[in-house]
């Protein structure tokens, strides 16, 4: 099997000439095949039955009407099915296709007799009790039908080559699509639908399906080694300004503690530590902590029913409203980082929060409801944003200043557990923040 694959082409072209050769081989032998399995002997053959019944028909029509009769019994000592009718009453085979369903329609197109198209003069084809058959002109009122034995069927009509050919192509263009190329561009498809998975997996795309197919999944894995590289090294040059930038922050801080004006004193402490936040967040939203954790199952009304009484016993005016259990599948560190970081902004711009989460069918959704003065709709689009002010957004100045990356580092936990973020509005007034799962994965 395998030495012959190396004779197979490998573009997608080539499969195809391919495939049209094997379906063209395919129709010729099965045709072939038909036409020795089928019964070909005189008296059914087209040729033969139309030469048959006019050659009676001729007899006939020399014969005196006293004769006839014996001339009949005598052909239908041979086999024929014939017999004397008046012509008149009988609708051609195109009369009645035009008459006839969709179904029958196609059946007698790809079934039916193997005729000439140019029957004699007086010579036709009719139906007979739904079956095909010949219909010879004697005198005006007077002609011969004739009922072929093979009920006038023929399975090697020029009609059932195209169909046997339509669906040999069919099928093996089918088998073709499935196996070259959807197959492959399905399987890379489920490999890039997660852009961060896609990225963190060290290991490369297996290369595999047509030249054009591998030419492009070759192309994804030098990228996704290059944005790897790229993105540790940035990583690499925020730690290393990060860590550079304390030592001068110390001396700073050292400093201005001699300082003997506290008004000035204290605006630049306040400074050092607005830009020593600052690095925190930064270096806490390129920190790949959740990249190394472990998911595990966890009870999550558990989880929040904890946070909720930690900020009870600080004096935040919070509930919990849920299930009193229900296990799911998380990172328990980073998945109850997000859930602090919302409750922190709910009561950073409220003054009371509920922590709502319910199951619906194989899905969870967390709600976290704040009464505080909202977020435009406009400018919701923008809170995943990293740097992007929450503040400004709930257009309060009295409101402390934050770093625009607490929900960032939300947005991407939640989406490395498979879920979504949603912001509406919350009655009468509020932001409510909505977590939605659709599926559990036992760890």
């Amino acid at each position: 099997m395998r030495r012959l694959r190396r004779f197979m082409p490998t573009t997608i072209r080539a499969q195809m000439v391919l495939l049209v050769v094997v379906a063209i081989a395919v129709v010729v032998n099965a045709g072939a095949l038909l036409e020795r399995l089928e019964d070909r002997d005189y008296s059914t053959d087209s040729d033969a039955v139309v030469a048959q019944a006019e050659l009676l028909a001729a007899l006939m029509s020399e014969t005196p009407p006293d004769g006839r009769r014996a001339l009949l019994e005598n052909a239908r000592r041979t086999g024929m099915d014939v017999f004397m009718a008046d012509g008149r009453q009988f609708e051609t085979l195109e009369e009645a296709e035009q008459s006839a369903g969709f179904v029958s329609l196609m059946l007698s197109l790809l079934f039916q007799a193997r005729y000439d198209d140019s029957l004699a003069s007086g010579t036709s084809i009719i139906l007979y009790e739904d079956r095909p058959a010949l219909l010879v002109s004697i005198t005006q009122s007077e002609a011969l039908v004739y009922i072929p034995r093979s009920a006038g069927f023929d399975l090697t009509s020029r009609y059932t080559y195209y169909f046997l050919s339509f669906v040999t192509f069919v099928a093996l263009f089918s088998i073709f699509g499935v196996r070259a190329i959807t197959a492959p561009i399905r399987a890379l498809s489920r490999e890039l639908a997660s852009t961060k998975a896609f990225l963190d997996k060290d290991l490369p795309l297996k290369e595999q399906g047509s030249r054009e197919i591998v030419d492009l999944i070759r192309a994804l894995n030098d990228l996704k080694f290059r944005i790897q590289a790229m993105m540790a090294g940035q990583n690499r040059m925020l730690r290393a300004v990060s860590h550079d930038l304390r030592t001068p922050l110390t001396r700073i801080r050292l400093r201005s503690e001699r300082i003997e004006d506290p008004g000035l004193r204290d605006k630049i402490v306040s400074d050092v530590a607005k830009v020593d936040m600052l690095i925190n967040a930064t270096l806490d939203y390129i920190r790949n902590d959740r990249d190394t954790e472990q998911p595990e199952r966890t009870d999550l009304a558990s989880m929040l029913e904890t946070i909720v009484a930690d900020y009870s016993d600080l004096g935040s005016d919070i509930a919990y409203d849920g299930p009193p259990r229900l296990v799911w599948t998380v990172k328990p560190h980073a998945f109850q980082r997000a859930i602090v970081n919302l409750c922190d902004n709910g009561l950073k711009f409220g003054t009371h929060v509920t922590v709502v989460l319910r199951e619906s069918g194989a899905g969870a959704q967390i709600e976290i409801r704040d009464n505080g003065p909202g977020v435009p709709e406009a400018m919701r689009g923008r809170l995943l944003e990293p740097f992007f002010k929450l503040d400004d957004a709930r257009g309060a100045d009295h409101f402390p200043t934050g770093f625009g990356l607490g929900l960032s580092i939300v947005d991407d936990i939640i989406r490395d557990h498979g879920g979504t973020v949603s912001f509406h509005d919350n009655v009468p007034h509020g932001l409510v923040v909505v977590l939605s799962f659709s599926t559990d994965t036992p760890a």
